[in-house]
């Protein structure tokens, strides 16, 4: 064999052998070797101009268990990393040069459930994520950073004892590969900016625009700012936040001083709105109103979207908030009926005025097929009468005897299968037999 083809066999070789996939190595390998491919990350939903590395993949490389030895995560680029033994614990160093939206996911292998932590320079926990399960994808879609070093810090989550009346069997392995990916963008201009969990960070919602948020993490709450300056006596506004898959929302309204007007929760993987508010501007106080979205578990992959939308009050109609006695819609005294709405999470109840002599209140529902309602009458803050027969559209009825000088409140509560819809009250106030 000539020098040149043996020159050519041996370049031939040793493509060949790059090819090939580096095997992972584990703690005391400082030489891991680095693997560049295409890079599949993405940054979070709502947000514009990605910043990063060009998609560089990369193992980890071990001992990266304290802030001092972290492995570089560049943004833009995906590291390979495992948990190995099950106490490992994988610290992730990223270095951020401007102000931004970070987002780090974390994708699991096979059994392995992992927890998400994100650290700053000083080391405190500024996000968690936490959602339980195996393969379930962890991450922190939009976290508001400045310039400077954070740390991603990767574990296995051990899994739960079985219970007493369970049989015991094999835990699953706690450990398991993973790849964890870094991205940081500008957020839209209709999507929440991170921090934003007090109304002094709040984000403005312009009355009939539409913003996009995350409930990216544990414990995460994003706060929104609803001018109501420009609504008269006559306006009332639809707030509406869409479905997070997984997650329960929970929707609270507060004036412009933070005094609590409303809280709403709905249900697992449903819709939240909150229709026919009457906007409330205590004297002396700013005319905003402020919205918080929370949830009772994360997700750092669906996006919500949150919209407030002014219309006028429709004669006839429930107005909210009425959610509890104290706050019960007053029963005009010139009718006998309301056009109400309900959604999931909502209570609705009606005063009735009190009279000189004693009467007797007598309430109905005229119940569309999509409800499942109930309804109570409630005297000096008991339940005096109820009905509520199961199945949806199955109509509902109660009356009480009230003395004199007394309130009643008529109260309709939902089922947990409803879905939202409208319904008529009729409500009769007849003297006493």
């Amino acid at each position: 064999m000539n020098r040149s083809v043996a020159i050519s066999a041996a370049l031939a070789l040793a493509i060949a052998g790059c090819a090939r996939r580096p095997a992972h190595k584990r703690t005391g390998d400082a030489g891991a070797a680095v693997e560049v491919v295409p890079s599949t990350a993405t940054p979070a939903t709502g947000a514009t101009g990605a910043t990063g590395a060009a998609g560089a993949a990369s193992d980890e490389v071990e001992p990266n268990d304290t802030s001092d030895a972290a492995s570089a995560l560049a943004l833009g680029a995906t590291v390979h990393g495992k948990i190995e033994p099950e106490a490992d614990v994988d610290r992730f160093r990223i270095d951020v040069t401007q102000a931004g939206a970070l987002a780090v996911m974390v994708s699991a292998q096979g059994t392995l459930d992992l927890v998400l932590e994100i650290e700053d320079a000083s080391g405190q926990v500024i996000a968690r994520s936490d959602r339980g399960g195996a393969r379930v994808r962890e991450g922190v879609p939009n976290l508001g950073v400045t310039p400077g070093r954070y740390v991603a810090v990767v574990r296995g989550k051990k899994p739960a004892a079985p219970g007493k009346k369970k049989k015991a069997e094999p835990a699953p392995a706690g450990g398991g590969p993973y790849d964890i990916t870094a991205s940081l963008a500008a957020p839209a201009a209709s999507a929440e900016h991170e921090p934003d969990d007090d109304r002094g960070q709040a984000n403005d919602l312009i009355a009939g625009d539409t913003g996009t948020g995350f409930v990216g993490w544990t414990g995460d709450a994003d706060v929104w700012k609803v001018s109501v300056e420009a609504l008269s006596a006559k306006n009332a506004l639809d707030l509406e936040v869409s479905a997070v898959d997984g997650a329960a929302l929970t929707l609270e309204i507060a004036d412009g001083v933070g005094k609590p007007i409303v809280k709403r929760t709905g249900k697992k993987g449903g819709a939240l709105a909150v229709r026919g508010f009457v906007p409330q501007v205590p004297a002396g106080a700013p005319p905003f109103h402020y919205l918080t979205v929370r949830a009772d578990r994360s997700n750092p992959e669906t996006a919500y979207q949150i919209k407030a939308t002014a219309k006028v009050i429709p004669p006839d109609a429930e107005l909210e908030p009425d959610d509890t006695p104290e706050t019960a819609m007053a029963m005009p005294a010139d009718r006998k009926s309301l056009h109400a709405q309900w959604s999931p999470g909502d209570v609705d109840c009606f005063a009735i005025a009190a009279q000189d002599a004693a009467h007797t209140v007598e309430a109905s529902i005229d119940m569309p097929s999509e409800l499942d309602l109930a309804i109570e009458i409630v005297v000096d803050g008991k339940v005096v009468a109820r009905s509520d027969h199961p199945g949806k559209g199955a109509a509902e009825q109660a009356s009480a005897s009230v003395a004199a000088g007394t309130v009643a409140v008529v109260r309709v509560r939902g089922g947990d299968g409803s879905d939202e819809g409208n319904y008529d009250l009729v409500v009769n106030d007849n003297p006493a037999p």
